[in-house]
């Protein structure tokens, strides 16, 4: 191509030397036209070189792709039969699992049904508890209750023993002060005892104290009682209770009434010597309290009596003990 173009030249230089200007201006169009060409067919044969390298370059790298997905191809392959034995476990898994999940379900609602069973028994068992612990704390509270009034009682029966006590010694030490004032009168005339219901009796006979079907005391009579008085004003805290009684000869409104003189001609006495009156209380009792059958002249003389009845003052021995 080039030799062609320098021949061309050549012939074209020749012709130059001979032609005319118009003509040879033509020439160097045609010449300049044929550099400009030359220059393209440089640049495209360049550029054809370097088309072919790249061809060339994408032709190995077509290479390389092919080996390479080639290679993918078969891990993907691989992967593939590996992927389809995994789904084959997966579904092999899932059908187990499916298994297994009804049979949980299964033993889930036996359990659910036995748990509510269980715990409804639960329930029932805690509300009989619940009754128990009421009933049984009831109980130690009435046990509580019960005990605390056993403590109570004994305590008011320690209280009553000693007051009992206390009430027997006051008696006793009176019953000693009594006697020895009164020494030396007969158990005929005169009885000091202590009875069944607690209390001293001092007992004067009728043939001490009044002459038959009287209420005025004979000498001797109030000499005893003056005695007496002797004893019973050193006790303050007694009391005193004066009682006449009668046989059941005349009739009951005479002996109701010289009964309740006579008490009343004692008490006066007692007063008259020292006794205080707030301890006194005079009674008459008439034939309604015999000592014995009034069915002989002998029993209607014991009957025949006047009683002096000593107690101590139980609120001065409850002080006490307080």
């Amino acid at each position: 191509m080039i030799n062609k173009v320098s021949i061309l030249f050549v012939f074209t230089m020749i012709l130059s030397s001979c032609v005319l200007p118009s003509k040879y201006q033509n020439i160097v169009d045609e010449k300049n036209n044929l550099i400009r060409e030359n220059n393209s067919l440089k640049y495209l044969k360049e550029q054809n070189k370097k088309d072919k390298d790249e061809i060339k370059s994408l032709k190995e790298r077509i290479s390389q792709t092919e080996q390479l997905m080639y290679e993918l191809n078969t891990k993907l392959t691989a992967s593939k039969d590996m992927y389809n034995k995994c789904q084959q476990e997966y579904d092999k898994m899932l059908l187990e699992n499916k298994k297994l999940l009804d049979r949980a379900f299964s033993e889930q609602t036996n359990l659910s049904e036995e748990l509510a069973e269980k715990q409804k028994l639960l329930a029932e068992k805690e509300r009989s508890l619940r009754k128990l612990e009421s009933d049984l704390n009831n109980q130690n509270l009435k046990q509580q209750l019960l005990k605390n009034n056993l403590e109570s009682r004994e305590h008011k029966i320690d209280s009553l023993r000693t007051m009992l006590r206390l009430k027997d010694e006051k008696l006793s030490s009176i019953k000693e002060k009594i006697k020895s004032v009164l020494s030396g009168y007969s158990n005929d005339d005169i009885m000091v005892e202590k009875r069944n219901d607690g209390r001293l009796y001092i007992s004067l006979s009728q043939n001490l104290l009044f002459a038959k079907g009287s209420d005025k005391l004979d000498f001797k009579g109030k000499l005893a009682l003056k005695n007496l008085a002797k004893a019973l004003k050193t006790e303050p805290s007694i009391h005193i209770l004066i009682e006449g009684h009668t046989d059941a000869d005349g009739t009951p409104h005479l002996n109701w009434r010289l009964s309740t003189e006579r008490a009343l001609a004692v008490t006066e006495v007692l007063i008259n010597n020292g006794v205080m009156p707030q301890q006194i209380t005079a009674a008459g009792r008439g034939e309604y309290q015999p000592l014995v059958p009034n069915d002989t002249e002998k029993n209607k003389s014991k009957n025949r009596r006047t009683e002096i009845i000593l107690e101590p003052n139980v609120n001065d021995i409850i002080n006490f003990l307080k």
